[in-house]
């Protein structure tokens, strides 16, 4: 008895250490919308979007003029934010992955069915991290991450993968028996949502109409829409944690206002849509010709129409209320359960949109309006308060921030960095890097190929994109924000293209496409002759740190260079381009004749 004693006190006094060291560790919520606008909301500067919820996490917190999304389309972007990674490095790369079936065709396959289109085995999720602290994790509502699985799915992957969350609910465009927002309120409601199979043919684009009727949700309860159940699952989990006192970690899945943009009525009278502009660049296609790095059917018609348009956009920031609407729920249920104070709350989303910027609708390409987005973090209990940062950031640094803010440890893999000093000191990042990739189809003088990359660099005030096959771009974001002036033809600017250019190609590397085939013997540098490309470069380093790397030789012509020093090399590509188009004219190519799969750079080459 002497010995059991002490020993249970001393149980007893190290779980209630545990209890009281998990109270000091702030909880998180963090609520990610779909397609939300970056200059659709009041913190942004837009005096007619209805977006109070969303104004008061500003106010209360900083918010970010500079974060891009690793991707602008929904899984890949969702996979980069769940791993800390981009997109060609987890291996995440698609929204819905090519497959070949056993009958030797292609089919594309959406998130939840196979394990093996997912972001790579072994990468540590964000969810994860929380778990390692004991925290309590839940995801109600969307998560479109490829690699997310129910048990008994998948017959290669029977354990299923749930990301590292305890709780998961409501989920939406990912195959998830059991769990999916159907599931909650029963096929007719979950058609009828969607508007899809039976309800497909009621408005025009079914599951993708723009409302240009602007008409109300065909959703017969209004709290059977995704958000409000959502919300409700949220609210329902926060008020579980404030009787158990567990720290917590709460994704918040919103599916507005991605399409249908249809909404309650309520949220729809709140607007008139003849109170709406079009865009000072609506009309910037339709005199010049397709842009030919955009996919054509993201190219719009739609403005047009004076009148379909302004109900699209309209209806549009029907959308963005509702799911601000619902913000504030969770929020609320914060404070009135005497959490909100101990917890770190975020508001982003997963891409931006156009509302007929440049003549284009939806996401899909690197225009500021697809790949800039809102992002606000608030915890006035530690960080700056009514803040705006100009600090250029990325999806990816939101792991390394909340594991820090955790005590949590960081993975290897994650290609981000902390925030927490700008957050807490109002520090301003100078000279970051971000990059944001996407793989697309439909391309007006690339038609017929499928899943085309294209990749973006933002540093400074400097944006360029890389689309294979295709023109580069390079934009001068803060002197033309409208992103009309492309400076490849400034001859001024012929460095800062060359160097991005380099930067933007040097270490990426993905399915299907191969770099450059080098060959090196004493010191001479071999590479492959090629059609596709019309003359090369050379960059060297002392370290294998590309970010060091410095031009050594422009212009050249054969498919060889002898080395002087050593170090590390790449061999850098210009491809040939003949193929014209409306947009610049018959004096400027602007893609491939022949399309290839080979990457314009090789391998880091290293010369003992």
């Amino acid at each position: 008895m002497k010995i059991i004693f002490p020993l249970l006190g001393f149980v007893f006094l190290f779980v209630g250490l545990n209890q009281a060291q998990q109270k000091t560790k702030p909880n998180v919520v963090f609520i990610i919308s779909d397609q939300h606008k970056l200059e659709a909301t009041g913190a942004y500067g837009d005096p007619m979007v209805i977006t109070p919820n969303i104004d008061q996490l500003a106010e209360t917190g900083v918010l970010f003029k500079n974060c891009y999304t690793p991707a602008p389309v929904c899984a890949p972007a969702r996979a980069s934010l769940i791993t800390g990674m981009y997109p060609y490095a987890n291996g995440a790369i698609y929204h819905k992955a090519p497959i070949t079936m056993p009958n030797g065709k292609i089919k594309n396959i959406g998130s939840g069915y196979l394990r093996e289109t997912g972001y790579h085995e072994g990468i540590t999720t964000l969810p994860e991290i929380f778990r390692e602290q004991h925290y309590i994790t839940a995801a109600p509502g969307k998560m479109h991450v490829h690699g997310e699985l129910q048990k008994n799915v998948d017959e290669d992957f029977k354990e299923g993968n749930d990301l590292g969350f305890d709780e998961t609910s409501v989920r939406y465009y990912t195959y998830f028996p059991g769990g999916h927002y159907e599931d909650e309120v029963g096929e007719d409601t979950y058609m009828r949502y969607r508007q899809f199979k039976k309800y497909s043919n009621t408005y025009k684009g079914g599951a993708m109409h723009l409302n240009m009727e602007y008409v109300p949700t065909l959703v017969e309860n209004d709290e059977d829409n995704f958000d409000m159940v959502v919300a409700k699952k949220s609210v329902e989990f926060i008020e579980k944690r404030a009787e158990d006192g567990k720290s917590f970690f709460l994704h918040v899945g919103f599916e507005k206002p991605h399409a249908p943009f249809t909404t309650t009525k309520k949220y729809m009278d709140m607007y008139n849509p003849s109170d709406f502009e079009l865009p000072k660049t609506f009309d910037d296609w339709y005199n010049k010709g397709k842009y030919p790095w955009v996919p054509n059917w993201v190219h719009s018609g739609i403005p047009r129409t004076i009148e379909r348009a302004q109900n699209v956009m309209a209806a549009y920031y029907a959308c963005i209320t509702e799911m601000d609407d619902m913000v504030g729920r969770v929020v609320q249920s914060l404070k009135e359960n005497g959490l909100y104070n101990n917890t770190i709350i975020i508001y982003t989303t997963d891409h931006g949109e156009h509302l007929f910027e440049h003549g284009l609708r939806g996401k899909h390409n690197m225009y500021e309006d697809a790949v800039n987005v809102p992002f606000i973090i608030s915890y006035p209990k530690l960080f700056e308060q009514n803040t705006v940062n100009n600090s250029i950031v990325s999806f990816v640094d939101i792991m390394p921030t909340l594991a820090e803010l955790i005590d949590g440890k960081t993975p290897e893999t994650t290609q981000g960095i902390s925030l927490v000093d700008v957050l807490i000191n109002g520090t301003e990042l100078k000279n970051r890097t971000v990059f944001s990739e996407f793989r697309g189809a439909d391309y007006q003088l690339l038609p017929g190929i499928k899943n085309l990359p294209s990749r973006m660099m933002r540093k400074g005030d400097y944006k360029f994109i890389y689309t294979h096959g295709l023109i580069d771009q390079l934009y001068n974001v803060k002197e033309d924000p409208d992103e009309l002036n492309n400076l490849i033809f400034d001859k001024n600017h012929g460095d800062i293209h060359q160097d991005m250019y380099f930067q933007t190609l040097v270490d990426w590397r993905f399915q299907e496409y191969s770099p450059i085939k080098v060959t090196v013997t004493n010191n001479q540098i071999r590479w492959d002759a090629s059609n596709t490309f019309e003359s090369y470069s050379l960059y060297y380093s002392e370290t294998k740190d590309h970010r060091n790397a410095i031009l050594v030789k422009a212009d050249i012509l054969k498919n060889s260079y002898t080395a002087k020093e050593k170090g590390f090399y790449w061999v850098l590509a210009k491809p040939k381009l003949t193929q014209t188009s409306k947009f610049y004219g018959d004096n400027v190519p602007v893609a491939l004749e022949n399309y290839a799969y080979i990457l314009p750079v090789s391998n880091c080459i290293e010369l003992n």
